[in-house]
């Protein structure tokens, strides 16, 4: 039901009829009554399956990563929304987690050469060499996601000279399921560089 708090020439809010009255901004406005429509098309469907991907895989993320290495680098948005908002562009594809980014940066990164799972962890190898801006010693952040499962785990206890790292998911995963990622940083704590993360897929 419609309120007419000012009488018959103050605004009006609710519906009367076939308008709606409404304010914007302060600004008493009618417009016509809509019934909202919800048809569910196909490309509906992907973008809510999308959408619904990325916040499951950002939950994963928050503390360890999207707090740690997105919010010092932003001003306006939060290193939550800056995830979605990127990769929702990126990830057109759902269940294609390779072109998903978990880290954007300056800083020199590198390619995982294998990403194995046998017994509880997923066992990375990556080039330990760096020829640009990057330092021997610079930390590395190993993330393996489960996207059946909705689960994520990363290790930071390694540097890019390594070039050998694990990360302990638990034993009787599928080898197809699990999506392996790894960037750098030039600080665990308070990073002012991060590369760009690569992707790869898991081998059984």
């Amino acid at each position: 039901m419609a309120k007419i708090p000012a009488g018959i020439l103050g605004r009006v809010s609710g519906k009367v009829g076939a308008v709606v009255g409404a304010s914007w901004k302060g600004i008493p406005y009618l417009r016509q009554y809509v019934i909202p429509a919800n048809p569910n098309t196909a490309a509906q469907q992907v973008e809510r399956t999308a959408f619904s991907d990325l916040v499951a895989m950002a939950k994963t993320l928050l503390g360890s990563v999207l707090q740690v290495f997105w919010d010092p680098f932003l001003k306006a948005n939060s290193g939550w929304a800056h995830f979605i908002g990127i990769n929702r562009k990126l990830y057109v594809t759902p269940d294609d987690y390779s072109t998903v980014h978990i880290a954007e940066g300056i800083l020199e990164g590198t390619t995982i050469s294998l990403a194995g799972y046998s017994g509880t962890d997923v066992a990375f190898t990556w080039s330990g060499t760096a020829l640009g801006n990057g330092s021997a010693t610079d930390p590395v952040i190993l993330y393996v996601y489960d996207e059946v499962n909705k689960v994520g785990f990363v290790n930071d206890t390694y540097e890019r000279q390594d070039a050998s790292g694990a990360v302990t998911v638990g034993a009787g995963r599928t080898a197809a399921n699990l999506n392996a990622y790894l960037f750098l940083t030039d600080s665990l704590t308070e990073p002012t560089m991060v590369s760009y993360s690569d992707h790869s897929n898991v081998t059984g």
